[in-house]
């Protein structure tokens, strides 16, 4: 067996965008997981944002739509930490560039085709960040396929089943272990 047959990646939180995107373009991988599944990823901040924020953005108002968010992060503590967290992975202080940045991170049905691995789609009840898209990511898959629920009952529910570490790894190496053998 080569090495690149046991290549498998799994990727967390907004990662379950970034691993199957990296599935499109490398075709050595052996296996994927998503957790959760991400299709859009532009969806987690552009679901609160006010309509006429929306609207500033896609006329592409920049120095109106900073000013406001700035605005608004001055009133804010949690606003304030929110958007240092969610804006650090795009590189920039301007908000206008974080989320006209984020809505270019969406798989297409090309995208999603060209996913050749088999892939494990996490769909934890109860997901915030992206609600429904574990789902459509499964059911847009045409490679081999699987998706796995985590519910409340069994206490893995919530973005990334964060009470539930040791059956997240259980029900993810178990699957691993049948789709790349040692």
């Amino acid at each position: 067996m080569r090495a690149a047959d046991r290549i498998a990646l799994l990727g967390v939180s907004q990662a379950g965008y970034w691993v199957p995107r990296a599935a499109v373009h490398e075709p050595r991988l052996a296996a994927i997981v998503a957790d959760p599944g991400v299709v859009d990823v532009s969806t987690t901040l552009l679901d609160h944002l006010p309509h006429s924020m929306t609207k500033l953005l896609d006329a592409g108002d920049k120095a109106k739509f900073d000013r406001n968010m700035h605005t608004s992060e001055r009133f804010s503590k949690s606003m304030r930490a929110m958007i240092a967290l969610r804006f650090r992975p795009y590189g920039t202080d301007s908000a206008y560039e974080a989320f006209i940045t984020a809505r270019t991170f969406a798989l297409t049905d090309d995208d999603i085709a060209a996913i050749t691995c088999p892939t494990l789609v996490a769909d934890p009840e109860h997901e915030q960040c992206w609600p429904g898209q574990a789902q459509e990511l499964y059911d847009r898959l045409t490679a081999d396929k699987e998706l796995v629920r985590f519910t409340a009952e069994e206490g893995a529910d919530s973005h990334c089943e964060p009470a539930a570490n040791a059956l997240r790894a259980e029900r993810f190496f178990d699957w691993l272990d049948e789709k790349v053998p040692a």
